[in-house]
């Protein structure tokens, strides 16, 4: 259901994108396909930007038609270039796609890009940066076990 609803030159569902493109890159009921995932990630994300966009040309102060689907598209794709799930292992992109999620509110792309930050992953290490994203998840209800940050 989730492939005919997501599917790009069909009905284009940015939700349905992301959840089709995790079940690909997991294998949750279906054959794994871990290039496929990362196109209907990216897809995911194009659209849900295209939504917001329109969102805030109606007049919608901070957008939020499509904010969630496109913050979780981000994290993983973030995910998908940390691991090397259907493209080449990229740390650079990861750290930017977590950064780019943790920006926009998620608190497990705040952890990560902290993470990122404090380990030198795709970046230089900054152990500031690293407080401030640990800091910003712990406040936004992110309880990390031991984080004394």
């Amino acid at each position: 259901m989730f492939g005919r609803l997501a599917d790009i030159s069909g009905s284009n569902n940015a939700l349905s994108q992301v959840l089709y493109g995790l079940a690909l890159r997991h294998g949750w009921g279906i054959q794994p396909d871990t290039t496929k995932a990362v196109k209907y990630l990216s897809a995911a994300a194009a659209n849900s930007a295209a939504v917001e966009e329109l969102a805030l040309q109606a007049g919608m102060k901070k957008g939020g038609a499509a904010k969630g689907e496109l913050v979780l598209a981000i994290y993983e794709l973030g995910n998908s270039f940390r691991h090397g799930w259907g493209v080449a292992k990229d740390p650079f992109a990861a750290r930017q796609y977590y950064e780019t999620a943790a920006n926009l509110g998620d608190t497990d792309a705040m952890n990560e890009v902290a993470w990122c930050y404090l380990e030198g992953f795709g970046t230089k290490k900054d152990k500031g940066q690293a407080a401030k994203y640990y800091r910003l998840a712990e406040e936004k209800g992110s309880k990390t076990l031991g984080n004394s940050w």
